[in-house]
C-alpha cells in the first residue's frame, strides 16, 4: 500500500503524509500539492500528496537496505489493489495534469466527469427546491413552463447545454396561444431548441413555483420519444446553437443540479416511455453528444 498516516487533532494530512513516508523508507519529503481527494463508504477520506521524486541512488540505497519501497507505474496493478490501485493511477494523472482530482473509491464520479468532458460549469438550480406532484396542475395554476423528459430510443435522455455551460432539458416558456395546451408548447420549445422531432408528449406532473413576486405557477414536466434528429441549428430565442447530449435518465438531476429531491420525477419518466416501448433502466451508461449534422434516422419503439 502507499505510506499511509492518521490523521487527527495532532496531525494535519501534510504532517502524517510527511511522517508516513519518513516511516516506509527513511527519507523526509518536502511535500507539493494534493494530488487526489478520495472518499470511502466507511466515511474515511484519504488525501494523496505529491512527494516528489527520488534519484536513482538514493532508490538504488533503499532497495540495498532491503526497504522494497518503490514499484514503477506499470506495476501500480500488482503492488496495490481495487481502489487503492485507482486512487494512485488518478494521483499519477494529476500530479500530470497539475490539478488535483477527486475520487469515490478511486473513481471520480461520473457527473464530474462528464462536466469536465463537455464544458459544464458548477451551478446551484432553484428547481432542487421546488415540490414535485405528478398528474394535472390544478384550474388557476398557470403553466410558467413546459419542459420535456426527451429519450432515444436506446433510453438515454437528451439534455442541452448552452454556450455559458448551464445544462437542462428541452422546453421553455408556452407562447399566449399555447397556455391551454403545454404540449404544443413542448413540441415546438424541442425543435426550436434541438431540431429534434418528438412523439406526442406524455403528461408527467408539475413543480410548483411559489413565487415571491406574484401567484405560485406551475411548471410542467412531460416525456417523450424523439422520432428524428436534424443537424444543431441556432435557438431563435438566443441565436446559441446548443449541444446535444445523450446521458442516462438517473445522472440528469446531478447534471442539471435538482440532486435527489428529483429522482420521484426521473422514476415518472421512466415510467411514461416504458408505454413507447422504451426501456430507460437497461439505456447505456456512456455520455455522449449528438452529431452536429443529426442522424440519419430514428425509429422509436412501438
Amino acid at each position: 500500500m502507499l505510506p499511509t498516516g492518521s490523521t487527527g487533532a495532532d496531525a494535519s494530512p501534510r504532517t502524517a503524509a510527511a511522517r508516513a513516508v519518513r516511516l516506509a523508507t527513511g527519507l523526509t519529503p518536502r511535500l507539493g500539492a494534493l494530488l487526489v481527494c478520495d472518499w470511502r463508504t466507511d466515511g474515511s477520506v484519504r488525501h494523496i500528496l505529491d512527494a516528489g521524486t527520488v534519484s536513482s541512488r538514493t532508490a538504488d540505497r533503499l532497495l540495498r537496505d532491503g526497504r522494497n519501497v518503490f514499484v514503477a507505474p506499470n506495476e501500480l496493478a500488482s503492488a496495490l489493489s481495487g481502489a487503492d490501485n485507482r486512487c494512485a493511477v488518478a494521483a499519477l494523472q494529476a500530479r500530470r495534469d497539475g490539478c488535483a482530482v477527486q475520487t469515490e473509491h478511486g473513481r471520480v464520479p461520473p457527473v464530474l466527469e462528464v462536466m469536465e468532458r463537455f464544458g459544464i460549469a458548477p451551478a446551484v438550480h432553484s428547481g432542487g427546491a421546488l415540490a414535485w406532484h405528478e398528474g394535472p396542475a390544478p384550474a388557476g395554476f398557470e403553466v410558467r413552463q413546459a419542459w420535456v423528459w426527451l429519450f432515444m430510443p436506446d433510453g438515454r435522455v437528451v439534455v442541452y447545454v448552452d454556450s455559458e455551460g448551464t445544462v437542462g432539458l428541452p422546453g421553455g416558456t408556452p407562447e399566449p396561444d399555447e397556455r391551454g395546451d403545454p404540449a404544443r408548447a413542448a413540441v415546438r420549445e424541442v425543435r426550436e431548441e434541438t431540431n429534434i422531432k418528438i412523439t406526442q408528449p406524455l403528461h408527467l406532473g408539475y413543480l410548483v413555483d411559489p413565487r415571491p413576486d406574484g401567484p405560485a405557477v406551475a411548471r410542467v414536466r412531460m416525456a417523450a420519444v424523439a422520432t428524428a434528429v436534424g443537424p444543431a441549428t441556432a435557438d431563435p430565442a438566443t441565436g446559441t446553437v446548443h449541444r446535444r447530449l445523450l446521458v442516462p435518465a438517473h445522472l440528469v438531476p446531478d447534471l442539471c443540479g435538482w440532486g435527489a429531491v428529483a429522482d420521484p420525477q426521473v422514476h415518472a419518466a421512466v415510467r411514461a416511455v416504458a408505454q413507447l416501448g422504451v426501456k430507460a433502466e437497461s439505456a447505456p451508461e456512456a455520455v455522449e453528444e449528438l452529431p452536429v449534422a443529426g442522424l440519419p434516422a430514428v425509429c422509436p419503439r412501438p
